[in-house]
């Protein structure tokens, strides 16, 4: 009997031992966001939100189709998170260079899960 409980026991401690595998779902979900102001540049348009969000839609070169987007109102996006990948324990600065004179702060760092072109419009 003694030996049943010392295996028993020598198991749950090995267990307790082993690696926990840890699953990080990095994978793309809906957002709502109010779009206040956009940036540009050849490859990106950087869309930021009110909550100081910024959304990066890479620009679709195979289509001349586009979404409209109007400023001040509010919009789902399915995305995929930038920041929480670019983190991983490093401290790092909240901030996107999109060109040499344009530095944009965020809270946080999205991408569009698949590329799309988005034609932004002042008010409606």
């Amino acid at each position: 009997m003694k030996n049943i409980f010392f295996l028993l026991f020598l198991s749950f401690i090995s267990n307790a031992c082993q690696p926990q595998k840890k699953i990080f779902d990095w994978g793309p979900f809906t957002i709502n966001r109010t779009i206040i102001k956009v940036y540009e540049n050849e490859k990106v348009k950087v869309l930021i939100a009110d909550n100081h969000d910024i959304i990066e839609v890479f620009k679709d070169k195979s289509t001349q189709k586009c979404k409209k987007v109007f400023l001040g109102k509010n919009y789902k996006f399915r995305v995929r998170p930038v920041s929480d990948l670019i983190q991983g324990g490093i401290q790092v600065k909240h901030e996107y260079d999109l060109n040499d004179s344009v530095t944009i702060k965020y809270k946080s760092y999205f991408t569009f899960h698949e590329l799309q072109n988005y034609c932004v419009q002042k008010g409606n």
